[in-house]
């Protein structure tokens, strides 16, 4: 499951929605609810809730203190912008990994050559899926069908590798 800890009608949440729908991910929200064939779930939050997953991946859009104090169980992994405080005191208050996306070299994800139809996504260091596997670094390219925010792509990039799906197209 991959939970998007968001404020509502945000672009971020709706490029990942979007990215994640093309290879098979199932949104739903206290509004909608997507069809049920999907191959992976994509909940998105608008409040602190109460999270009992064994294991899943949340990624933190919101920057404000809505999610200040949200419990998470150890099988989670974050994803979130370097510059992300909020996100980052979250994780390091529920000891779990955090997986940062930005355009420097500390950054786990981060773009490696952007173009007007194709960008990189290099992942820098190694990191250990929901499942246990281990990821080693690598470069990805991914055609881009229109234009999308960049932590949309390293957040959605970071996502599919974690589940084990490889991205080509954007």
């Amino acid at each position: 499951m991959v939970i998007l800890f968001t404020d509502r009608k945000n672009k971020v949440e709706t490029e990942i929605i979007e990215i994640l729908s093309k290879y098979g991910g199932q949104h739903i929200s206290d509004k909608f609810i997507g069809n049920d064939n999907g191959k992976f779930t994509i909940l998105s939050i608008y409040k602190k809730s109460n999270i009992k997953l064994s294991k899943g991946i949340a990624v933190f859009i919101d920057r404000g203190k809505r999610f200040v104090n949200q419990n998470l169980p150890l099988g989670v992994i974050a994803i979130c912008e370097d510059d992300n405080r909020t996100a980052l005191e979250i994780a390091k208050q529920n000891h779990i990994a955090v997986i940062s996306c930005g355009l420097s070299s500390k950054n786990s994800v981060t773009l490696s050559s952007m173009g007007n139809d194709q960008l990189f996504t290099s992942l820098q260091r190694s990191i250990q899926s929901p499942n246990g596997e281990i990821i080693e670094p690598c470069e990805i390219r991914i055609k881009l069908s229109k234009s999308y925010l960049p932590f949309s792509v390293m957040a959605s990039a970071a996502i599919l590798m974690l589940m084990d799906i490889k991205p080509f197209e954007f």
